[in-house]
């Protein structure tokens, strides 16, 4: 048998068009919520636009998975072990979610207390950027999905472990749960998937997030928001992650949502 080449492309330009998953998650993710604009979060909730993720962005997202064993193997040679990974924690009648790496024990700083693992990979300019300022402050986003793993586990440690995927540096913080912290964020989680409508505007369209927002063309330049049950008026919220629809009176699969009907109604102030 012989193989047709397709010799109008190259391999680089195959592999370039390559996509990863839409945006287009069945809940709203725990390492969401840091993001400043609650919105945002509304618009991503309720799937009002999609994202397609590019190829290149797609191995970026990889990249920190494929990290974890290394920083596993590293940790498990000074004596920390890791347990009960890849588990879930879910809040908000199961429509926010999210998954940690796992359980730290024998962290060296205090060995008998379990510690919540986080591991991220970054450039030079963020990791220069967190080793100056501090988890909290440089990465709002990480520091809040922490707080809600550990107020829900729970745990009162997380030990945050960031590479540096320039030369392989290793930034590493010990960080305290904060109840306060991890209560407001939970609220701030159920205000956005309990809503109908989005909040108000946060910021003008000149705000430098709003420039590279996926969202800032709905929330801004009055462009329409994508037509499936999550932006239907007959599309109903529903305990432990489900979600209904209304006029034909019953359950929706993620698959069913995403494809809409032809009876579809857009939200009202959408």
């Amino acid at each position: 048998m012989v193989e047709i080449i397709n010799k109008k492309k190259t391999t680089l330009q195959a592999i370039n068009e390559l996509q990863g998953d839409s945006n287009l998650r069945p809940y709203l993710g725990m390492s969401q919520l840091g993001h400043s604009c609650e919105r945002f979060l509304w618009y991503s909730f309720r799937w009002c636009y999609s994202d397609d993720v590019s190829a290149r962005m797609f191995r970026l997202f990889n990249r920190g998975h494929r990290e974890e064993p290394a920083i596993i193997s590293l940790l498990n040679r000074v004596g920390i072990y890791i347990y009960d990974e890849q588990g879930e924690v879910v809040a908000v009648h199961g429509h926010v979610k999210g998954h940690y790496e796992g359980i730290l024990s024998g962290v060296i700083e205090a060995p008998k207390t379990p510690h919540l693992a986080e591991f991220k990979t970054m450039n030079d300019k963020a990791f220069k950027d967190i080793t100056k300022q501090g988890v909290k402050l440089s990465k709002p986003q990480h520091y809040a999905q922490m707080q809600m793993y550990m107020r829900k586990i729970p745990l009162t440690r997380a030990l945050y472990v960031a590479v540096n995927k320039n030369d392989d540096s290793l930034y590493i913080e010990r960080v305290y749960a904060d109840d306060t912290v991890a209560n407001s964020l939970f609220e701030r989680a159920e205000s956005i998937v309990l809503s109908e409508e989005p909040p108000e505007k946060r910021y003008k369209k000149t705000w430098y997030e709003c420039k590279w927002c996926s969202a800032s063309g709905i929330c801004h330049n009055g462009k329409e928001v994508e037509s499936n049950c999550r932006t239907c008026i007959s599309c109903d919220l529903m305990p432990i992650g489900k979600w209904e629809c209304s006029l034909h009176e019953i359950p929706l699969t993620t698959s069913q949502q995403r494809v809409g009907c032809k009876k579809y109604s857009k939200l009202e102030n959408l």
